[in-house]
């Protein structure tokens, strides 16, 4: 997986000074439009303000995908993932091996540089991780979906937003598709700290199979995309990220970043986690899950980060 150059805390101590020092201002969003299932009821989803580096991708502006999210492990990026409400985050399944810890992990929002932090960008822990139960079973890579808990809530802003999820039923064709991601931006092992993004045409189920060949089988969870021609695609580090596309204004994630053969090479397009097929299991436990009780519940999510950055601070200076 690719990771920063610096570990956390260069990243948690700006944001300590940056959330001392300024608020973060709520937005005020309107209503998500039809065919959009918001699974927040804070804001609207998939309404970014801004409207309009994956291999062959480019720098993605701030506020163009404010739902996406960077999962680090032990204080390095390993995953992306995507902001559903408050409390929950979708991202793969293959992002926690068994021999990793939940409690090492962490989630960052409101985030494009992973060197650099904003008055947006919030730090969270995580309560709960949730993989679901077909993972591994019938497909190497089957079944990759995980629901992520967090201790506390997303402040949301113009900067951090959820995504809407798509319904059951969607017919995928014909539509706008993104991926973004911090993963390898060349098959030599490049890495970008910069968020990128790149516009990757859906390839048809049957043709994506014809290219991989019956030793990779694909199941009908799973979708595929990628630019072929201009030789975009997504790569290690993108796992867990989101692949979004736009349908009546509003961007409604259709894919998670699974896997594939390679980065970039021709003729392999990226293999996606097929949200659609999975939004049953997705809203039953979302629904279904208690949100975590908060000791302090006066305290703001940003306020408790700040706490927390400031206690993991001084608790490596103690080291030293």
């Amino acid at each position: 997986m690719a990771a920063p150059t610096s570990g956390p805390g260069p990243l948690r101590y700006m944001l300590l000074l940056l959330l001392l020092a300024t608020p973060i201002w709520v937005a005020s969003v309107g209503h998500p439009k039809s065919q959009a299932i918001s699974l927040s009821s804070d804001v609207a989803c998939g309404q970014p303000v801004l409207q309009g580096k994956i291999v062959g991708g480019m720098p993605a502006p701030f506020q163009k995908w404010p739902w996406q999210v960077s999962l680090h492990y032990s204080g390095f990026h390993v995953c992306g993932g995507s902001i559903l409400n408050a409390y929950w985050v979708l991202t793969a399944a293959h992002c926690f091996s068994r021999e990793k810890r939940t409690e090492t992990f962490d989630m960052y929002v409101g985030i494009i540089n992973l060197e650099v932090a904003t008055r947006y960008t919030q730090w969270l822990e995580i309560n709960l991780v949730i993989i679901h139960p077909t993972y591994e079973l019938f497909h190497p890579v089957g079944g990759d979906v995980a629901l992520v808990q967090l201790k506390s809530p997303i402040i949301f802003s113009d900067f951090v937003l959820p995504i809407c999820l798509p319904p059951s039923n969607l017919n995928p064709n014909n539509l706008s598709c993104w991926a973004t991601g911090w993963g390898l931006v060349s098959p030599q092992g490049n890495t970008k700290i910069q968020l990128q993004e790149a516009q990757l045409p859906l390839i048809p189920k049957v043709m994506c199979q014809l290219l991989y060949g019956f030793t990779s089988y694909l199941l009908p969870e799973m979708l595929c995309a990628g630019d072929i021609k201009n030789v975009r695609n997504v790569c290690e580090g993108d796992s867990g990220g989101p692949l979004v596309c736009k349908l009546n204004q509003t961007w409604l994630q259709i894919g998670i970043v699974s896997w594939g053969r390679g980065c970039a090479q021709p003729l392999y397009p990226g293999v996606y986690a097929n949200v659609s097929f999975f939004m049953s299991w997705i809203r039953y436990h979302m629904e279904n899950t208690p949100i975590p009780s908060q000791l302090q519940p006066s305290l703001s999510s940003s306020l408790r980060a700040t706490l927390s950055i400031f206690v993991t601070m001084l608790a490596r200076l103690l080291v030293l």
